[in-house]
């Protein structure tokens, strides 16, 4: 007689099944037919990755087959990190014992609950928003309480102050997550708005924890400065090569460690004892990342261009005196949001898309966006393809918009 199955843990919810846009667009894999995915964000599938010459020199290091753990990651990798983040400082220097690498900021994302939160704390986060973060934290027994990002036209999206303070007064937050820039919404977090949401973090005695993969992408604005030299709170400022080298492959991100000194150092301390539970960042990545971190600057500038070219080709094609169509104000990153006309859910019409056209893009509510009918594109592809697929999208309003 067979007993009572194993129970799973509570921190995982059951999978989610399948939506009908992802059934839809396998169907049509099935069938061999033609796809566009206008919401591609994989670099290495659009040739927009890091030339494949020089990513296949900088593993070919002699050294990869030595095994030398260190729980902050190998020093000649964090050195290399250092000195780009010293770069930024304005001509201070950067410690690298301040950095941690890791096998992605995925796994940034989780150290860092795990070294702040008990069961049950939460974390604040954007929405809208990636949706990684209920996730993280759920796997890591915390909570993720949001807070919003509101949009006023043609300005941008910033922090509802508000909110971001309702969130640190009812939920139990430990830290706050800052995305600089946002994705989807590409909004940076710099100037009088960095200032309060920094004066609210000290308030409440939170920490920061900022993403920074997207920051070197500025578009319509200038880059906001990066975090990881903000003494007041404590902060971590996540990156990795999935952006700065267009390589999620290479599995390689860090946590550079920012705040006061002397909780810096306690904070430090605590994250080595993670880090070394797991010694998760391979060295073939960590050994590649000076010659990559070289080159990363004149390979950022170049899908800039693309990012650059692919936005004004958007507006030019949907923009208009009399266009039912508005492009929402994109200061950085890969992603473009869309708003358009409103004549059906936009989960049908993004179907219909599919099913018709053979073009995917992302509805809004995938980020938790508040308003219908706003549909995220992705930056990233041949410009060609990008055309293409837009020109399918807008005909599929109709052959008078626009």
């Amino acid at each position: 007689m067979s007993g009572p199955a194993p129970r799973f843990s509570s921190r995982l919810p059951p999978p989610p099944p399948e939506n009908a846009l992802a059934l839809a667009w396998a169907r049509r894999k099935a069938a061999g037919l033609e796809r566009l995915d206008l919401a591609d964000s994989n670099p290495t599938r659009v040739g927009a990755s890091f030339p494949e010459e020089d990513f296949l020199a900088a593993l070919g290091d002699g050294r990869n087959a030595r095994y030398e753990p260190d729980p902050r990651g190998l020093s000649r990798a964090r050195e290399a990190i250092a000195a780009r983040l010293a770069r930024e400082g304005e001509g201070a220097g950067f410690d690298a014992e301040r950095i941690f690498c890791a096998a992605s900021t995925s796994e940034g994302y989780s150290w860092l609950f795990k070294l702040l939160c008990d069961p049950g704390d939460a974390v604040a986060v954007p929405r809208p928003g990636y949706p990684l973060f209920d996730y993280l934290a759920d796997l890591e027994a915390a909570r993720a309480v949001p807070y919003r990002l509101e949009y006023v036209h043609p300005e941008g999206w910033r922090v509802d102050l508000d909110s971001l303070e309702a969130a640190l007064v009812s939920g139990g937050a430990r830290a706050v997550v800052l995305i600089n820039p946002n994705n989807p919404t590409g909004s940076y977090v710099g100037g009088a708005e960095r200032e309060a949401v920094v004066s609210l973090a000290e308030r409440y005695g939170v920490a920061l924890v900022v993403d920074e993969v997207f920051r070197p992408y500025a578009l319509e604005t200038e880059a906001a400065a990066s975090f990881a030299f903000e003494e007041r709170v404590p902060t971590f400022v996540l990156d990795g090569m999935s952006k700065l080298a267009a390589s999620p492959q290479l599995k390689l991100g860090w946590i550079a460690l920012a705040g006061p000194p002397a909780w810096r150092a306690e904070a430090a301390a605590r994250l080595e004892v993670i880090a070394d539970s797991y010694l998760s960042a391979s060295a073939m990545a960590m050994n590649a990342a000076p010659a990559l971190l070289a080159g990363a600057d004149r390979f950022v500038a170049g899908l800039r261009g693309r990012l650059a070219r692919n936005l004004a080709s958007l507006r030019a094609s949907l923009e208009g005196p009399s266009s039912p169509f508005r492009v929402l104000a994109c200061h950085g990153g890969w992603t473009a949001l869309v708003e358009a006309p409103r004549f059906e859910p936009e989960e049908d019409f993004a179907l219909k898309l599919i099913e018709e056209d053979g073009v995917r893009v992302h509805p809004g509510h995938f980020f938790d966006l508040e308003r219908d009918g706003v549909y995220a594109l992705s930056l990233i592809l041949e410009p060609e393809r990008f055309d293409r697929g837009v020109g399918l999208f807008k005909r599929r309003f109709g052959e008078d918009v626009g």
